[in-house]
C-alpha cells in the first residue's frame, strides 16, 4: 500500500506531567466525575510505575493533542505467567482506523517489551467513543494482537 505520509499521524508516548495536563479535555469528557487534581494524582502514579511491568500511555498526533491514554500492567494469571493488561482506556472519536491502529500498534510494542505471552483489553463501559474501539476494524485488529502475542499451538 502505498502512503503519501511522510510521517505517522500519531504516535504513542508514556504519560509524563505535560501529557497528563493535555489529556486532561480527553479524561473529563469521559470521566466527568473525576476532577483534574484526581486525574493528574492517577497520572503521577501511573508515572512512578512507568517501566517494565505497568505504565499509562497516551496517543498524540502531530500538534500535540492526546486523542487516547490507557494504563497497562503485566500479571500473572492462572493460564499465563505474563498476561499483559489493557486497562483504563479513553479514546477520543476520530473517523477511521488511524487512532485505532496506532494503539493496537503501541500495545504490541508493549508486549513484546515486557515478553507478554497474552493481552487483555478491557473495554468499558465509560468509553467517549465506545464505536471506534468496537468497530470490526478494530476487534480484527485486537484479535490479530492477542493472536501474534501466543505462542503457535500444536495439532
Amino acid at each position: 500500500m502505498l502512503s503519501l505520509r511522510a510521517e505517522p499521524l500519531f504516535e504513542s508516548v508514556p504519560v509524563d506531567k505535560p501529557v497528563a495536563l493535555r489529556a486532561w479535555p480527553l479524561v473529563q469528557l469521559s470521566h466527568p466525575g473525576m476532577t483534574r487534581e484526581q486525574w493528574i494524582a492517577y497520572a503521577a502514579s501511573g508515572r512512578r510505575r512507568n517501566g517494565k511491568t505497568a505504565g499509562l500511555m497516551a496517543i498524540r498526533d502531530g500538534r500535540g493533542y492526546i486523542h487516547a491514554v490507557f494504563a497497562w500492567h503485566v500479571q500473572r494469571t492462572l493460564d499465563n505467567p505474563r498476561a499483559l493488561r489493557i486497562t483504563d482506556m479513553v479514546v477520543g472519536a476520530l473517523p477511521g482506523r488511524w487512532l485505532a491502529e496506532t494503539i493496537v500498534a503501541a500495545v504490541q510494542a508493549i508486549a513484546r517489551r515486557t515478553n507478554a505471552t497474552s493481552v487483555l483489553v478491557e473495554i468499558g463501559d465509560r468509553q467517549i467513543a465506545p464505536g471506534a474501539l468496537l468497530s470490526e476494524g478494530f476487534e480484527h485488529l485486537v484479535m490479530h494482537c492477542m493472536q501474534s502475542s501466543r505462542p503457535p499451538e500444536h495439532a
